[in-house]
């Protein structure tokens, strides 16, 4: 009982001179990183940029060569009678690899438009009232070849027919500055020229394999074999067809080329 009451005072004694020297320390406070000097975003701005990048395949599948040309290759597939070769992935693959053929000129045009606005003036936090006005500015210094991509690239007759159907559903305050070659007017009127051009060339696509199914059948029924599919006989001959006169070459090539 002594021998735990002496452990017990010496306990007692040592937390009484070292508590002074722990309460005594001085707290130090840390100096600021560079994450807590930046302001943070708010909600608004985040929300901004998500929706921002969100939007950005559908910009570059509608505002670019892409919808013609995936359309076109998937009608020529479909013509050949084979679902699922070439897949859906590769022709996509192909569909975007012209794309960037097509759009290369365009995209030299507005970078070198916007250079000094893109070098000078870039912002430090993605998520910021600053990199959304950033975006704002390059979008107006850059958009002028854009404009003269799809304007070239687009029927006068669908122009017209969206500048008089704006003319219609616009507020009256907003019909006056209204100009044929907005993008309001000029980007539905490029997306309906396009699926426009892609079934025309698809039509020319499906004719000539139509003729071969056409003449499979007729001379299958004739000899009397009616449960033979014609598919089966049509088949290799489409194949044939398309290989010989190098085909999915004369078709990439010619889409390219159809674009001014």
């Amino acid at each position: 009982m002594h021998k735990r009451f002496l452990i017990f005072s010496f306990i007692l004694l040592a937390c009484l001179f070292l508590g002074d020297c722990l309460y005594a320390q001085e707290v130090i406070p840390s100096s600021p990183s560079i994450e807590q000097l930046a302001p943070t975003p708010t909600i608004l701005e985040e929300l901004t940029a998500i929706t921002a990048f969100a939007l950005l395949p559908f910009a570059i599948m509608l505002l670019t060569s892409y919808i013609k040309i995936v359309i076109v290759l998937s009608l020529l597939r479909n013509a050949l009678g084979i679902q699922q070769s070439p897949p859906n992935q590769v022709i996509s693959g192909i569909a975007l690899l012209m794309t960037i053929y097509v759009m290369f000129p365009t995209m030299v045009a507005m970078y070198r438009a916007g250079e000094n606005q893109i070098k000078d003036r870039a912002p430090t936090n993605l998520f910021s009232a600053e990199s959304a006005q950033y975006t704002v500015d390059v979008i107006n210094v850059t958009k002028e070849p854009m404009r003269d991509f799809l304007q070239r690239n687009t029927t006068a007759k669908h122009m017209g027919g969206f500048y008089q159907l704006a003319q219609r559903s616009i507020p009256e305050e907003f019909r006056g500055g209204l100009k044929p070659n907005d993008f309001i007017i000029l980007i539905p009127a490029f997306i309906t020229s396009q699926l426009k051009a892609a079934f025309e060339i698809g039509v020319l696509i499906y004719l000539p394999f139509f003729v071969i199914d056409l003449v499979t059948s007729n001379i299958l029924l004739a000899m009397g074999m009616m449960m033979l599919s014609p598919l089966t006989i049509a088949l290799p001959l489409k194949l044939l067809l398309i290989v010989m006169v190098d085909g999915w070459t004369l078709i990439i090539q010619g889409l390219v080329l159809s674009f001014r």
